[in-house]
């Protein structure tokens, strides 16, 4: 046997098997329905109407806008005794139990209803049926927007779930597959970049879940309590699985390339299942169902698609043609089953998930071999470069006088790149051990995060050039050193040693060399300037003559803070700025400021995320401006606010309202010291829940009177 057959076959022994058992026991049952056109009817009013009898096994109504009576006459029953419907996706049920004209057991189920009400936490319906010698009826009263097939069993509890558990373990072996394919295509895509895999990937979730639901584990594992979607899952469901799909085929196809005019109708039904999952918002959930099902066209133009293209010569789109058959296949059956065209047993039920397992890996092996077809595409590409370079050998040796010349010039722009980066190397451990020194400042901890985090980046990334450029250096010698040969060689070695010289010139491929070192030097600049940019701006935070008097930008303190604060930025909530232009500077303590807007501005951040606001929510903003002869910063947010019994308290020494070893309640009380120190005021506007606003004035001039 072939063996890549055997996982085929393997699969399909494992979904069959099941397929296998029986599904109703109605056969002792007598059904009969009625439709509530009204939309009115209660039971008593119900139960007096004519009823017609429904002669197929499994009863199998369409898709209604209206409720449906259903009344199933039964023999007596044991005790233990449970009623089951097999159709997890009804919106709304009432279960009526009637013997001799009395209701025994009334209930209320569907998934307009909480899951956790269920009498029995299982995905379809079941119902306890009291133990009685005489024949006795049920009731049913069902709405739903979907289609309606009903088959149902009566058995002791204990044979109905272990009939649950087979089912559980083969939706379980189902999902496992999927979270297997998709997980292998997703890591494919990490690694190649290739948005076919993308596609493919949300496609499989789409597909997964949408069988998932049909089967009633969308109630069970993922919303059980929201029974909004819970109506609506099978709908969005069948929306983002055919939308998926519909994507996926016309990347995979190249449709716009290959077939034009049959993308752009592809694309009319992008806007059906638009239009439908806008109904299924709306409410409208009959009309809906309807287009999705109409969409489900799609699936049969698809294998017309492939097929064309296949013949126009894209080889990949004849695994596309067989998985989506076998896909087909599966929808096939399952639409003639909702049709009434087929019966409904296990065969057809299950069908639709068999078809789309082996689809999904069938597509996955196929995808697979797109990876061999790009390495194919990559060695004719080198092919190609190879017969460029041999077709060049004369441009190459006129350039070799210019190549030498230009090597020169990277070789000394690279030792000077890493002189300025020995340089910077050293300011930035000159400004680390400055900020060791300033032990006073509440938030050293923080600073050192955010400093390392911001530093790491541009030093990572010209640590990680470095190795590349040596080895680049060291081709660039070897070629040198070849030519060099030829000068030294004797006239009757020297076409020897020029061909040599040529020969590991293409074999280390000179141009891409050149290419890689220009390249290479970029980014060791590019590291350099960044890490000068934060060195910067920690020298200018931090001001080695703090305790001077000296005339100072406030802007430019506020700016060099959020440098310090950027990687805290990040992870808690976004910093707005409206600083005033041509700010005059003012005579101060430059780095005792600076520490002050880091400290409320930290607070800011940390009282901002700790709302629990999705961080685009969150707003932190300063600002400053001149107001007659002082500068008025305002530095607010819209985090959690203070208490006004707190409010009082906050600039109090060892005070702070955070966890133990988590403040020291230090930061506001030198905040304060250091506004006096400059003569200043500092006023703070808050409301709890709303945010916090710190109103700093600060006069131009020390001795003056601040406003």
């Amino acid at each position: 046997m072939n063996r890549s057959l055997r996982p085929i076959l393997c699969l399909l022994t494992l979904f069959i098997t099941p397929a296998l058992f029986a599904i109703n026991d109605s056969d002792d049952h007598r059904v009969f329905v009625y439709q509530d056109t009204s939309c009115t009817l209660q039971f008593n009013d119900a139960r007096k109407e004519a009823f017609r009898r429904i002669a197929d096994e499994v009863p199998n109504l369409g898709v209604l806008d209206h409720p449906v009576w259903l009344r199933i006459d039964i023999p007596p029953v044991g005790e233990n005794s449970y009623f089951e419907l097999q159709a997890p996706n009804i919106d709304s049920l009432f279960f009526y139990h009637v013997a001799e004209g009395e209701i025994v057991h009334a209930d209320t189920s569907g998934e307009a209803y909480s899951f956790g009400s269920r009498a029995e936490p299982v995905p379809n319906f079941l119902f306890a049926i009291s133990s009685l010698e005489t024949p006795s009826a049920i009731y049913l009263r069902i709405r739903s927007g979907k289609q309606l097939i009903l088959p149902f069993s009566i058995a002791p509890k204990e044979e109905l779930y272990w009939q649950q558990n087979r089912q559980d373990i083969f939706f379980g072996v189902y999902a496992g597959i999927i979270l297997v394919m998709f997980l292998y295509n997703l890591f494919i895509w990490f690694s190649v970049r290739d948005n076919n895999y993308l596609y493919y990937v949300l496609y499989i979730f789409f597909v997964g879940l949408t069988q998932l639901v049909l089967n009633g584990y969308g109630n069970v594992y993922f919303w059980p309590e929201n029974q909004w979607l819970s109506v609506r899952s099978a709908h969005f469901c069948g929306v983002l699985s055919g939308v998926t799909t519909v994507i996926f085929a016309q990347h995979y196809l190249h449709t716009r390339q290959y077939a034009r005019w049959w993308h752009y109708l592809l694309n009319f039904y992008l806007g059906v299942y638009t239009i439908a999952g806008v109904l299924t918002i709306t409410g409208h959930l009959v009309l809906a169902y309807k287009l999705i099902n109409f969409c489900a066209i799609a699936a049969f133009l698809l294998v017309i698609v492939a097929a064309r293209i296949w013949r126009k010569g894209f080889h990949p789109a004849l695994y596309f043609l067989i998985a989506w058959s076998i896909f087909l296949i599966g929808v096939t059956v399952f639409v003639l089953r909702d049709l009434g065209v087929l019966p409904y047993n296990n065969v057809t039920q299950y069908a639709l998930p068999i078809g789309s397992a082996l689809e999904v890996v069938l597509l996955s092996f196929a995808l697979a071999d797109r990876i061999n077809q790009l390495k194919r595409e990559k060695e004719r590409e080198q092919e190609a470069k190879l017969r460029a370079l041999r077709d060049n050998e004369q441009i190459i040796t006129q350039q070799n006088i210019v190549l030498e010349r230009k090597v020169n010039e990277r070789t000394r722009e690279l030792a000077n790149s890493n002189e300025e980066l020995n340089v910077t190397l050293s300011e930035l451990r000159a400004a680390q051990a400055q900020l060791v020194d300033a032990e006073k400042m509440a938030s050293l901890g923080q600073m050192t995060a955010g400093i390392a985090h911001e530093l790491n980046n541009p030093i990572n990334f010209v640590s990680s050039n470095i190795e590349p450029l040596k080895r680049d250096i060291d081709d660039m010698i070897r070629i040198l050193t070849a030519w060099q040969a030829v000068d030294e060689a004797a006239p009757e070695e020297r076409q020897t040693r020029i061909d040599e010289a040529r020969v590991l010139a293409e074999e280390l491929e000179l141009p891409y060399i050149r290419e890689e070192i220009d390249q290479l030097l970029r980014g060791i600049r590019d590291g350099a300037s960044r890490t000068a940019e934060i060195v910067k701006g920690l020298r200018v935070f931090s001001r080695l003559d703090e305790d001077a008097l000296k005339k100072a930008d406030i802007n430019e303190g506020i700016r060099s803070t959020l440098i310090i604060l950027k990687s805290t930025i990040k992870s808690e909530a976004p910093v707005e700025t409206k600083l005033a232009e041509n700010l005059p500077e003012m005579e101060c303590y430059p780095g005792k400021l600076n520490q002050v807007f880091m400290n409320i501005i930290s607070n800011a951040l940390q009282a901002t995320a700790a709302t629990g606001k999705p961080y685009e929510e969150r707003k932190v903003s300063v600002s400053s401006e001149l107001v007659g002869g002082s500068i008025v910063v305002r530095i607010a947010d819209n985090g959690t606010g203070i208490p006004e019994r707190v409010k009082a308290r906050i600039f109090d020494p060892f005070f702070t309202t955070k966890e133990v070893g988590k403040g020291t309640g230090l930061g506001l009380s030198i905040v304060l010291g250091i506004i006096n120190d400059h003569n200043g005021t500092i006023d703070v506007q808050t409301k709890e829940g709303e945010g916090t606003e710190f109103i700093i004035t600060l006069p131009l001039n020390r001795t003056g009177t601040s406003k």
